[in-house]
């Protein structure tokens, strides 16, 4: 078990799993938690109209206390310098959480958006990272940030949470 696990933000993150679930086993009664294998490809969930992952609010940087749903970490490297969630070929739709509700997206037409969006120029802080790139000191993953708005213009779904 990773030092992540049973952490605030792993347990923060297995609610909002649990509570996607819930809204997900309305639209598809047969949807499945992905199996450990699975998970390594990125994939929380697996349902007859394709495989997702689910995003709980993020904060901006590891210094912040409150969660915020105005901007979107992207994950090209996950912290292993494998391939991050943006670029996972088995993975169909992002589910980001919101304030009240979740905000369904491709992850190809996600891709394709942070590519025409993103500067590429590597910055030393999280607060520059929005359409930029940054690695966190001492892990070997590779992130940007986007405004949760620019995902508006994607064909996309929401999802009440109640």
């Amino acid at each position: 078990m990773s030092f992540y696990a049973k952490t605030p933000a792993w347990n923060r993150g297995q609610a909002v799993e649990a509570e996607f679930e819930t809204l997900l086993k309305l639209r598809d009664p047969e949807a499945r938690r992905a199996t450990r294998q699975e998970q390594f490809d990125h994939i929380d969930f697996v349902t007859s109209f394709g495989t997702f992952d689910v995003k709980a609010l993020g904060r901006v940087s590891r210094g912040d206390t409150d969660t915020q749903d105005e901007r979107r970490w992207l994950e090209l490297n996950n912290v292993a310098g494998r391939v991050g969630w943006l670029l996972a070929e088995k993975l169909d739709y992002l589910a980001f959480e919101r304030l009240d509700d979740f905000l369904i997206v491709k992850r190809e037409d996600l891709k394709e958006l942070a590519k025409s969006l993103c500067q590429f120029e590597y910055v030393d802080s999280p607060v520059e990272a929005l359409y930029n790139l940054y690695q966190r000191r001492g892990r070997k993953d590779l992130l940007t940030v986007i405004r949760t708005d620019d995902m508006l213009v994607l064909d996309h779904r929401v999802w009440l949470k109640h």
